[in-house]
């Protein structure tokens, strides 16, 4: 039973994952520009809705797992699964549920959620929101940890002025930002000018960023977007890795992606991330630099205990990742059409 899946986006890590676990071949359709030219989100949507009809219809695969959002791709993938008699799954991360912009667009989700014979979502409070709409089966599918070659990695950074700074520095602090509107980089800037003994490097491309009238540390370094190998080599050389957001409810790939380097992190304090990392983690509550400069220190005075920490949390990880992925191909094989 052949299976495709489709993202709509420019991080496909964790759905390239999934994908590999569900035994489905992952099609990644997105048009930012065409040549020089930015699209507008509408433009966008057409174009990558044109092309993954044309994709299904030709490769006629008897299941479409989506990612979501946008919710406009599983809504193109119902479309041919009408058509072609297939089935349809969704797995939906946590902005289809509380991103302003797709809370707009519930009524839309709902419909297609009920039509998919398994909806897949990334934390417990996602799935209390898809059964508190009738929506079932819904399950719980958590990313798995990521593994990364560390030899590749020690490999020096494509920018030189990154690498000076981060050979001079005594303390160097990352933080996974995009500055994305539930993103908390005002707190760590602030931190920042009372952490003059570190350097603060703040990822996230800087066209998206609102800097007017925000007071910039010496010890602070913008590093504009990175490609993620450029990221990950950077967040290997930090001694602690930063990870936030504004938005509740919220389980942070970048926390994983730290635990993959065996790097502390410091992290929101939320019921969802405590209950998904609470073993190894150190929270933080929201928009306290004071606070955040406490806990960055006992990240660092802990070092050694929180590595152990998170060999003992990845190795469990491994066996739930394992039952997780066993439950949804259930749920693909149990509900699928013949």
């Amino acid at each position: 039973m052949r299976r495709i899946f489709i993202v709509w986006g420019r991080e496909t890590e964790h759905s390239r994952r999934l994908a590999q676990g569900l035994s489905a071949e992952l099609r990644q359709i997105y048009y930012k520009k065409i040549g020089s030219y930015s699209l507008p989100a509408f433009f966008r949507y057409v174009f990558q809705a044109v092309e993954t009809l044309l994709i299904l219809f030709k490769e006629k695969p008897a299941v479409v797992i989506v990612q979501n959002p946008p919710v406009f791709a599983p809504l193109t993938a119902w479309l041919y699964c009408l058509a072609a008699g297939a089935s349809l799954a969704i797995d939906s991360h946590t902005a289809a549920f509380l991103d302003k912009k797709w809370v707009n667009f519930h009524g839309l989700f709902k419909f297609v959620a009920r039509r998919a014979i398994v909806n897949a979502c990334h934390n417990h409070k996602n799935l209390e929101i898809l059964l508190g709409w009738g929506v079932e089966p819904a399950i719980v599918m958590q990313p798995s940890n990521p593994k990364y070659d560390l030899e590749k990695l020690n490999q020096p950074l494509e920018n030189k002025k990154l690498t000076e700074v981060l050979s001079a520095s005594r303390l160097p602090i990352i933080m996974a930002n995009r500055f994305a509107s539930d993103d908390d980089w005002r707190t760590v800037i602030e931190t920042a000018a009372l952490m003059p003994e570190a350097d603060f490097f703040v990822t996230g491309d800087l066209v998206q960023a609102d800097l007017k009238a925000v007071k910039m540390p010496d010890n602070l370094i913008l590093t504009g977007y990175l490609e993620h190998n450029e990221f990950l080599k950077l967040m290997s050389r930090a001694k602690v890795a930063l990870a936030f957001t504004l938005r509740p409810d919220t389980v942070l790939w970048s926390v994983r992606e730290a635990m993959a380097l065996a790097k502390p992190f410091v992290t929101t304090d939320s019921e969802v991330l405590r209950r998904c990392f609470g073993e190894p983690g150190i929270f933080v509550k929201l928009k306290r630099p004071e606070e955040l400069k406490e806990k960055i220190l006992e990240a660092v005075r802990r070092e050694e205990e929180i590595k152990e920490k998170i060999k003992i949390f990845l190795e469990k990880d491994k066996l739930r990742w394992s039952e997780e992925i066993e439950a949804f191909k259930n749920q693909l094989n149990r509900n699928a059409k013949k």
